[in-house]
C-alpha cells in the first residue's frame, strides 16, 4: 500500500509539473491519442456493415453496387485515419515532448539545487542524490509521451472490449482475459523491467577504468615498469562480469515477458477463432461477424502489445520521477533568499556577529562563540592558520551558512529572508576557492555585475583592479577569448596567479558598497602577495572591506585586525596594538616577518613610482 501511494503522489506531481511547463502539449497530444485510438473499433462497424452487404449480394443477389458504396467509403476513411494515427508512437511523443519536458524537469531540478542550504551541498549524501536525478531528467518526457500512449491504447482496448461485448460475451470475456493477463504480467514484473543506470553506472565505471589505463601514458608506464598489465586484465574481467552480469538479468526479464506474451497471443487467437469457428458451423454465426471478429483480434493483438511496451516506459519513468520527487522534498532549501525589501536599522555597523556558533556535521564546531563588529567603512584584516575558520567566517557572514547558534546581524537587522538577498546585493566577494567558468574572459570578469557585462571600459577597469588587464592583449580575440578547454578545445589556459586576478577583477566589477577578499594572492609569492594588497587597499576607496589571509604581513594595511584560532576569536586590534600584546598574531608576524619586509619596500616603491 505504501508503494502505491508513492505512485500516486509522484503522479500528481509530475502531472502538476508537466501542466505547469507546457499544459496545451499535455493537453493537445494527449486527448488527440484517445480520439485516434478508438478508430480501430469504427473500423470494425464499418466492415462488417459492408461484409455483411457484400455477403447478401452473394447469397441472394438482392441489392446494387450503390449500396456497398458508403460503407467502403467510410472504411476506407477510417482505415486511412488509423493508418496515420499509427504513426502517433511512443518515439513519436517523446520527440514531441522531449524539448519541453526534460528541460523543463532540468530547468526545474536546477532551480532546486540552487535554493539548497551551502550546507547541504556539501553532504555527499545530497550530491551523489543529485547527481542520479539529474542524470534522468529525460524521466518527466519519457513518463508524459508513454502515460499518453498507454492512456489512448487503454481507450483504444476499452472501444474494442464494447464492441466484443455487443457482439459475443464468450469472446468479450476471452478479450477481457487476455489483456489483463498480459498487463497482469507487466505489472508483477515491472520492478525487474526498470532499468536504473546507477547501479550500471557503477559497475561500468570501474571496469572502464582498468580497460582505458593501458592507454594512459602515467599509468602504462607504472603498470610496465611493474609488471601489473596480467594483474590489470584479471581486475578488469571481474569488473566487467558484473557490467555483464546486469545486462544479462535485464535482457532475460525482458525476453522472458516477451515470450510468455507470445504465447498468450497465440492462445488468446486459438480460443476465440476456435469458439467462432464452432459457432459458424452451428448456425449461430454469420460470415460478417466472423470476419469481424478476427479483425478485432487483430487489433486487440496490437493495442496489447503496445499497451505492455507503454506501460514498462511508463512505469520507468514514474521510477525516477519518484526518486526525484523525494529528493525535491526531501532537500533542506533555503526559502525566499532573494525577497526585496530591506531597510537598514542602523547605518554604522555593516556586521555585528554575537556568540555565533556554526558546525558543517552537526558534531564539530566550525566556529565557536564568536562575538564582534565590523564597521561601516572599516578595512578589517582577518587573519589566522589554515583550518582556522576564516572562509567558514565569511560565508556565514554573506548568508551561504547559517549559524547553528548565536544571532548575526547586518546593518542592524537579523538575518532573515530580506536581510539575506540584501547581504547578496551588497557584498562583491572574491572566494578563496573561486570558479574560472567555462566562458569568455568578459563573462569571467563581467560575472560580477551582470548588468555591466557589456560594458567594456567597466570590465577592462575591473581588470586593472584586480591586476588582470593586461590578459586581453596576450589572447588573439582579446576579452571575447574563450577560457579554459574542457568545452572549447582551442580555450586559453591560465597559470594559477591569472586565475586569481581574474576572479579578482570579478570582485572589482560591481560597485557594491562591501568588498570581501578571501585568500586573492594565494597562488602568489609573498612580495606579489604584498603588491596585491597594497592595490586593493588602494582600489578599496572608502568601503567596507574584509581581506583574509593566512599570511599575516598585509594587516599593517587594515584599520583594524580580527586573529581567529581553532574557530575561536582570538584577538582583536590594530596592528601596533596586537603587537604590544605579544600574542598570536605578535608570533605570526615575526615568524613571517622576513617575507615581507623586501616585499613591502619594493610594493611602496612601486606604489611611490605609479603615484
Amino acid at each position: 500500500m505504501k508503494k502505491i501511494k508513492e505512485n500516486f503522489l509522484t503522479i500528481a506531481w509530475a502531472i502538476r509539473l508537466a501542466l505547469r511547463i507546457d499544459a496545451r502539449l499535455f493537453l493537445f497530444w494527449g486527448t488527440l491519442s484517445i480520439v485516434l485510438a478508438v478508430l480501430p473499433a469504427v473500423a470494425l462497424h464499418y466492415n462488417r456493415e459492408a461484409v455483411s452487404i457484400l455477403s447478401e449480394f452473394l447469397l441472394s443477389g438482392s441489392g446494387s453496387f450503390q449500396d456497398i458504396v458508403p460503407s467502403i467509403a467510410a472504411l476506407g476513411i477510417v482505415l486511412t485515419a488509423v493508418g496515420l494515427s499509427k504513426r502517433i508512437n511512443g518515439n513519436f511523443l517523446y520527440f514531441i515532448m522531449y524539448d519541453s519536458y526534460y528541460f523543463g524537469l532540468e530547468e526545474h531540478l536546477m532551480d532546486v539545487v540552487s535554493r539548497i542550504e551551502m550546507k547541504t551541498l556539501m553532504d555527499k549524501k545530497y550530491r551523489d542524490d543529485h547527481w542520479s536525478v539529474m542524470g534522468r531528467c529525460g524521466a518527466l518526457a519519457d513518463f508524459m509521451s508513454s502515460g499518453c500512449l498507454f492512456l489512448s491504447k487503454l481507450a483504444g482496448a476499452v472501444s474494442l472490449l464494447v464492441v466484443a461485448a455487443q457482439t459475443s460475451w464468450v469472446i468479450f470475456v476471452i478479450s477481457t482475459g487476455y489483456i489483463a493477463a498480459v498487463l497482469l504480467l507487466n505489472f508483477s514484473t515491472a520492478n525487474k523491467l526498470r532499468w536504473d543506470g546507477r547501479p550500471y553506472s557503477e559497475a561500468s565505471r570501474l571496469a572502464n577504468y582498468y580497460q582505458s589505463s593501458t592507454m594512459s601514458p602515467g599509468v602504462a608506464k607504472e603498470l610496465r615498469v611493474y609488471g601489473l598489465t596480467e594483474e590489470t586484465i584479471e581486475k578488469w574481467n571481474k569488473a566487467y562480469d558484473k557490467v555483464e552480469l546486469i545486462d544479462r538479468r535485464y535482457v532475460r526479464v525482458r525476453q522472458l515477458v516477451a515470450f510468455i506474451s507470445g504465447i498468450g497471443f497465440y492462445a488468446f487467437m486459438t480460443g476465440m477463432m476456435g469458439y467462432c469457428i464452432y459457432r459458424v458451423a452451428d448456425g449461430g454465426m454469420s460470415v460478417d461477424v466472423f470476419l469481424m471478429l478476427y479483425a478485432m483480434g487483430q487489433s486487440i493483438s496490437e493495442v496489447t502489445q503496445i499497451l505492455s511496451s507503454s506501460f514498462q516506459e511508463m512505469d520507468r519513468g514514474l521510477y525516477f520521477l519518484n526518486l526525484q520527487r523525494k529528493f525535491v522534498e526531501s532537500v533542506p532549501q533555503a526559502a525566499e533568499d532573494w525577497e526585496e525589501g530591506f531597510v537598514p536599522a542602523d547605518d554604522s555597523t555593516a556586521f555585528k556577529a554575537e556568540g555565533i556558533c556554526f558546525s558543517y556535521n552537526d558534531e564539530t564546531e566550525a566556529l565557536h562563540d564568536l562575538s564582534f563588529e565590523i564597521k561601516k567603512g572599516e578595512t578589517i584584516a582577518l587573519v589566522g592558520v589554515n583550518g582556522s575558520g576564516k572562509t567558514t567566517l565569511v560565508k556565514v557572514l554573506i548568508g551561504l551558512f547559517t549559524p547553528t547558534k548565536g544571532r548575526l546581524s547586518f546593518y542592524g537587522k537579523h538575518y532573515d529572508s530580506k536581510t539575506r538577498g540584501a547581504v547578496i546585493k551588497k557584498v562583491g566577494m572574491f572566494f578563496q576557492d573561486f570558479h574560472i567558468f567555462h566562458a569568455t574572459l568578459r563573462e569571467n570578469v563581467g560575472f560580477g555585475d551582470l548588468k555591466k557585462l557589456s560594458n567594456t571600459e567597466r570590465i577592462m577597469l575591473a581588470m586593472q583592479k584586480g591586476g588582470a588587464d593586461k590578459l586581453p592583449a596576450r589572447f588573439p580575440k582579446g576579452l571575447e577569448q574563450w577560457l579554459l578547454r574542457n568545452v572549447v578545445k582551442d580555450g586559453a589556459m591560465l597559470s594559477g596567479g591569472e586565475k586569481q586576478r581574474v576572479a579578482v577583477s570579478r570582485a572589482h566589477m560591481s560597485d557594491k558598497e562591501i568588498l570581501i577578499f578571501d585568500e586573492p594572492a594565494a597562488a602568489l609569492d609573498p612580495i606579489a602577495e604584498m603588491n596585491q594588497f597594497h592595490a586593493i587597499r588602494e582600489k578599496i576607496e572608502g568601503r567596507t572591506a574584509i581581506l583574509i589571509s593566512h599570511r599575516v604581513g598585509f594587516a599593517r594595511l587594515a584599520d583594524r585586525i580580527i586573529v581567529l584560532n581553532h574557530g575561536r576569536l582570538a584577538e582583536s586590534g590594530t596592528h601596533e596594538e596586537l603587537m604590544l600584546s605579544n600574542g598570536i598574531y605578535a608570533g605570526f608576524f615575526r615568524e613571517q616577518a622576513q617575507w615581507y619586509e623586501q616585499g613591502r619596500d619594493e610594493a611602496d616603491g612601486q606604489i611611490a613610482d605609479f603615484a
